[in-house]
């Protein structure tokens, strides 16, 4: 048990989200960086912030290409995030804002987690900040965002993941890469014979 904890926190880009099935190519330019913090926010002190900030450019700017989703990897399958009284993640109101069509409004997201995977794009849990039918306005083939859900689960070490972002702009997805600390999916790895504690859990990063 304690080797297969050590694995999921050392080696994180062993499993990195991967595609199959579907057309997607290297966006023109994306950024994305992840950072934690414990939260103060009012309705989530306690949990875990993760906060996704990007910067992207789609390759096509025709009217009818801009972004309709963007889409994040978790980098591991977490079956436990479809058992919904868990509320392993839970979202904000928006759970997101980017640039617009329209100078001084924001467009806004609401998230979703995707537990087994998305489509034929990936088996790992995806989580997706879709563009709200009621925004105000809507984002173009280019910007810039921010987006957020809160955990009860810990951040593994920073890391590269390549391929873990995905936009959905027209009938196109581009791909882009991801740096910064993921959520930790070891709450949702089968346990034999003992039940994992916060304890046991700790004795490993020591």
């Amino acid at each position: 048990m304690q080797r297969l904890l050590m694995a999921i926190i050392v080696l994180p880009v062993i499993l990195l989200l991967t595609s199959a099935g579907i057309h997607a190519q290297a966006c023109d330019e994306v950024s994305v960086d992840v950072t934690v913090e414990i939260s103060a926010d009012a309705g989530f002190e306690g949990l875990y912030k993760y906060v996704f900030s990007a910067v992207w450019e789609t390759s096509s700017p025709e009217e009818g290409d801009a972004l309709s989703y963007i889409m994040f990897s978790l980098g591991f399958e977490c079956p436990c995030l479809c058992d919904s009284s868990a509320a392993s993640i839970v979202f904000p109101d928006p759970a997101g804002t980017s640039t617009s069509d329209v100078e001084g409004c924001e467009a806004l997201f609401d998230g979703f987690i995707e537990c087994l995977g998305h489509e034929d794009i990936t088996d790992n849990a995806v989580v997706k900040f879709e563009v709200r039918d009621a925004s105000p306005c809507e984002p173009v083939s280019y910007g810039s965002g921010t987006w957020i859900f809160y955990s009860s689960m810990p951040p593994l070490p920073a890391a590269d993941y390549p391929d873990a972002v995905f936009i959905k702009h027209g009938e196109l997805i581009c791909l882009g890469n991801l740096s910064g600390q993921l959520p930790n999916c070891y709450e949702c790895m089968t346990v034999s014979n003992e039940e994992a504690t916060w304890g046991s859990i700790k004795s490993i990063y020591r």
